[in-house]
């Protein structure tokens, strides 16, 4: 069978880390300006924008009108609640503290 040992790696020096970020930040902005510029040149990008910016908005609409109607319902039920619960407590006995259980 073959045996390799590990074999030792250099650290890299300081420069060569330094040069390689700086070449990986010209190749991020050089890829990011093609990128963007093909993007708002692109009809077929543009028409997609569009219709996705339309559909978040009709959903976020529908979101808040749905949060409305809900909240609405919600202090509906609490005020009819309130009142019955008035209503009740004037015709039965006064409240009672709680008893400990046995």
């Amino acid at each position: 069978s073959y045996c390799t040992l590990p074999t030792y790696r250099r650290p890299a020096s300081f420069i060569t880390i330094i040069m390689n970020q700086f070449v990986q930040r010209i190749a991020n902005y050089v890829a990011n300006e093609i990128i963007i510029k093909g993007l708002a040149n692109s009809k077929t990008f543009q028409k997609f924008a569009v219709r996705t910016n339309k559909q978040y908005q009709d959903i976020q609409q529908q979101g808040t009108e749905k949060l409305t109607q809900t909240l609405e319902e919600l202090a509906k039920q609490q005020a009819s609640g309130a009142t019955s619960a008035s209503a009740n407590a004037s015709s039965s006995s006064p409240l009672k503290p709680p008893q400990r259980p046995l």
